[in-house]
């Protein structure tokens, strides 16, 4: 099976159509991930989803994601968790629970996340969150609107009054 398989049978793209279309076996789906060049949104949301059921299939043992640069890793990912080197943007996007370890990150880490946590060193921007928790050495820009548990070098992010009227962190 390949991405493209998995594209043609699904109506829109979510979690359930993904799940209901997509291998059960982790060793299938890693050979998927593998073997995909994703370039429109629909593949990469498609390949981010993938990630997060063979976390959650492999639970409790972690998936180590061996390919890099891909966004939407850990995409509503609720348990599980994820080890990657270098991930595109959108890192672990809407999760609920689990764990994603990354040493870099691209834009929007943990946008719309309500859950789990993120372990980074360095990500280029932390999207509006619900909540969760959000660990990194060093972090280029966080969004407005944060729920989440933020911890930027050791220290707890808190947004001043004044910083929170301009949006700098």
């Amino acid at each position: 099976m390949k991405l493209e398989d998995i594209i043609k049978q699904i109506e829109n793209v979510s979690k359930a159509e993904i799940k209901r279309t997509a291998p059960a076996d982790c060793s299938e789906i890693k050979e998927i991930i593998l073997s995909s060049n994703p370039q429109e949104p629909y593949e990469k949301m498609v390949l981010g989803y993938l990630t997060s059921l063979c976390a959650e299939y492999m639970h409790p043992e972690t998936f180590r994601l061996e390919m890099n640069q891909l966004d939407y890793v850990g995409f509503e990912l609720e348990r599980g968790s994820i080890e990657v080197e270098t991930a595109g943007d959108m890192l672990g996007a809407c999760m609920r629970g689990g764990k994603i370890i990354a040493k870099r990150a691209g834009e929007e880490t943990g946008s719309g996340m309500a859950g789990g946590e993120i372990i980074a060193d360095e990500l280029k921007s932390i999207g509006n969150t619900i909540g969760g928790k959000i660990i990194a050495k060093k972090v280029g820009k966080v969004s407005k609107t944060q729920g989440a548990d933020i911890f930027i070098d050791g220290a707890r992010f808190k947004r001043g009054f004044i910083e929170s009227l301009f949006g700098k962190r």
